[in-house]
């Protein structure tokens, strides 16, 4: 494969594009032509497809736009592109399973199929949020004690000892080795001090990542995302990040978010997107493995039926076509102590699983606030083990069932509560109303989905 020095002399070489040409020429122009060579259509009635032939179509409408596009580097104002045989050598080496985490808390990260009976890995944690400082640790705990978590992926500080960190600062760097301190304290009170981790989620720019490239912080075992910044674009910090971690040995992580009402245009061209990045971002970054989580230009969440149109296509494509490992996002509009968070989380995880990829969440109120807990995560995973029982067709008649409890709701969503009113901040346990609700919302829904989850 091509090695991250050729990379880097492409980000100086490439074509030159001013970023606005690239945006809509390239990206807007190309992903409309490609809906329509292609006929890559959304049907709103079928969340969870049974159709193949859509996936490898778009899987092929992907690589198209991989080849044709390339990546954007907005330092250098230049394109970084690939060649076909590239891209494919990419496909053929990566991995089809890693090894994340140490000793007992280790666990096997596969490329899922559709319709995969195995045992999904459950990444927990309000993955994006910032955690205030003094709540951080008993929340990790939260997610840590919960045994079918497998890693955690937990959010960032945005202050540290009442300072407000700020990007390409020194306070980066303090924030970013104090979130990592903190997941190790936390892992070692939890019992599970070898626990994976996708983490520094504080560091914006690359300076946080350069800071715990250290078996005292981050481990060789454990992750960090790198994003593909929207759309088709890198920049320093991204291949900064990326070489940095390269060279130390831990698993770099293609982060893809674009957005359902931007320049890729709706879920379909969003969707084509999603395959390029992934194909660039394993040349770009010799990542891994790789997080899928498209944006809905209202609603942000993931539970919104285009996105989870989009988590399903997209796994089925990289599953039929490559041996990709996948994770998929479960963002939530509501928040942890509402009965919708329940609903999103239920109709999110079963889009999943049963589509190729393990689930990555909850991420409750799209991570605006830290009103999360380890108690949805349990519920998550239980749904998530559940879901393995289910052919295409069933898991979309229930989203579908799911959905109509809550998209009418997405526009004001209930927030719920943040985690000192869910759980006893001393013993780490959900407080009693908490896990009435937990215990009630679960009968609810097993109702709906027949019963599949063990009680």
């Amino acid at each position: 494969m091509i090695t991250i020095w050729e990379v880097l002399d492409r980000v100086e070489t490439g074509p030159y594009m001013e970023e606005k040409d690239f945006d809509i020429k390239v990206i807007a122009k190309k992903c409309r032509e490609l809906v329509k060579e292609y006929d890559i259509k959304y049907n709103p009635e079928e969340i969870v497809t049974t159709d193949s032939s859509l996936a490898d179509d778009l899987f092929e409408a992907g690589l198209k736009l991989a080849l044709e596009a390339g990546i954007y580097c907005i330092n250098t104002k230049r394109i970084i592109k690939f060649s076909e045989e590239e891209i494919k050598e990419g496909i053929k080496s990566a991995p089809s399973e890693i090894i994340v985490g140490q000793g007992r808390d280790s666990r096997i990260l596969y490329a899922r199929d559709i319709e995969d009976k195995r045992r999904p890995i459950i990444c927990g944690g309000q993955a994006g949020a910032t955690i205030p400082e003094e709540w951080y640790v008993p929340m990790a705990m939260s997610y840590m004690k919960e045994h079918l978590i497998d890693m955690i992926n937990h959010g960032g500080l945005a202050i540290v000892e009442g300072r407000k960190v700020r990007t390409n600062t020194p306070l980066e760097i303090q924030a970013t080795r104090r979130e990592l301190a903190m997941l190790r304290e936390a892992a070692a009170r939890a019992g599970r001090p070898g626990i994976g981790l996708i983490a520094g989620e504080s560091s914006v720019s690359a300076l946080g990542d350069l800071a715990i490239a250290s078996e005292r912080y981050m481990r060789t075992s454990d992750s960090h995302l790198v994003a593909l910044l929207n759309e088709l674009k890198t920049d320093y910090d991204r291949l900064a990040k990326a070489v940095n971690f390269t060279e130390y040995g831990a698993y770099n992580v293609t982060l893809v978010d674009p957005i359902i009402g931007g320049y890729a245009g709706g879920p379909e061209g969003v969707a084509i997107t999603f395959i390029a990045s992934f194909l660039l971002g394993r040349l770009l970054y010799r990542s891994e493995y790789h997080v899928c989580h498209p944006i809905h230009f209202r609603y942000v969440s993931t539970s919104a039926p285009e996105c989870m149109w989009n988590l399903n296509i997209v796994g089925q494509a990289m599953a039929r076509n490559t041996k990709f490992i996948i994770m998929g996002d479960v963002w939530t509009s509501a928040g942890a102590g509402s009965e919708m968070i329940f609903y999103e989380i239920a109709a999110n995880t079963i889009t999943n699983v049963v589509t190729g990829t393990h689930p990555l969440g909850v991420s409750a109120t799209n991570g605006k606030y830290p009103h999360a807990s380890g108690l949805e995560t349990r519920f998550m995973a239980e749904v998530a083990l559940a879901s393995v029982k289910l052919k295409r067709n069933e898991a979309n008649e229930i989203v579908l069932k799911l959905l109509n409890e809550y998209k009418d709701k997405m526009g004001k969503p209930d927030i719920g509560k943040p985690f000192p009113e869910l759980y006893d901040m001393k013993k780490v346990i959900p407080k009693n109303d908490w896990e009435t609700l937990y215990k009630s919302m679960k009968k609810k829904i097993n109702d709906i989905i027949g019963g599949i989850i063990e009680i």
